[in-house]
């Protein structure tokens, strides 16, 4: 077991090009090479520290442990002692959400270029993660799988059909509308380089809007939404009925995030703080999908990485 993880790390820091995370995180620090002063501890080795940290699901205390035993991956992750646990909380305070927003986007670029991911036809929903009710930047919002009231944050994404994988998300309060993050979400989109362009956007009848038909039909891509509001029941035609199908993907997506990462009821407190961890697990969602295909399995499967690389 512990072969195979090392090789799977191995296998995240030669694959997936992270120079241009580098640079981004190098910003938020004055230490230049050859001037006075200590050399800070590599941020990039941090960054990657907190996506291990929540592939094992440790605690700080836990993961300073495990890099106190293991010297490979000290070396790996460019430390030439193991950090202190006030490096991470620093490293957190240093770095906003804005700046996780360019990590992610790194990420899914670079595995875009890979040809790992895929935007020819992408899936987007909502859904509602129960927070503590002490937090007071939380909302009341209906769930409609529950079908009950829930206090909590809801995380809005499209994601990659083919893997079930997440290109671009947002995180708001319970209350606000799926469609009301429509336009931020695929203008997010948009912007990433790609050999296949989206062609085909899948959503449910939340999503049924002139505004957003017309945007997405703008732009030559085909809407596979169903008609929320008819006086007939509609007759769908079964190419767009085979389409309309690959929407689980978004769902399983959710059901991976909530169950697998245990993301069932929240246990930190504040907006910045859902959307920071929320970055975290999708870019280690990412990660777990590209070792898995490295390895042989399916892209898809979290169990697989827990299972064999932890």
């Amino acid at each position: 077991m512990k072969k195979h993880r090392r090789v799977s790390l191995r296998k995240i820091i030669t694959n997936i090009n992270l120079s241009e995370a580098d640079k981004i995180l190098k910003k938020y620090y004055k230490h230049k090479p050859g001037k006075p002063g200590r050399p800070p501890t590599s941020p990039t080795g941090i960054f990657l520290s907190f996506i291990i940290m929540i592939l094992r699901m440790e605690s700080y205390r836990d993961y300073h442990a495990f890099l106190e035993k293991d010297s490979f991956w000290r070396r790996t992750l460019g430390f030439k002692q193991t950090p202190d646990i006030s490096s991470f909380t620093h490293f957190l305070q240093r770095i906003g959400t804005d700046t996780f927003e360019q990590l992610f986007q790194v990420v899914v670029q670079q595995l875009l270029d890979e040809g790992f991911l895929n935007l020819h036809t992408i899936a987007q929903d909502g859904s509602i993660l129960e927070a503590n009710p002490n937090d007071k930047e939380a909302g009341w919002g209906w769930d409609h799988i529950e079908e009950k009231s829930v206090y909590g944050y809801k995380i809005h994404v499209i994601v990659d059909a083919k893997t079930e994988l997440p290109i671009a998300f947002s995180v708001t309060k319970a209350n606000v509308h799926d469609s009301k993050e429509f336009q931020s979400l695929y203008y997010k989109t948009k912007c990433y380089k790609t050999r296949f362009p989206t062609k085909f956007y899948i959503a449910d009848k939340a999503f049924d809007t002139h505004k957003i038909r017309i945007t997405l039909l703008k732009d030559d891509v085909q809407p596979i939404i169903k008609a929320s509001k008819t006086r007939i029941k509609p007759q769908y035609p079964s190419s767009f009925l085979n389409k309309y199908v690959k929407r689980v993907s978004v769902e399983r997506f959710f059901s991976r995030l909530k169950d697998y990462l245990d993301l069932k009821k929240l246990g930190i407190y504040g907006k910045k703080n859902v959307i920071l961890y929320t970055y975290f697990i999708c870019i280690g969602m990412l990660i777990i999908g590209y070792i898995n295909q490295c390895f042989g399995y399916s892209p898809r499967s979290v169990k697989t990485f827990l299972r064999k690389f932890t």
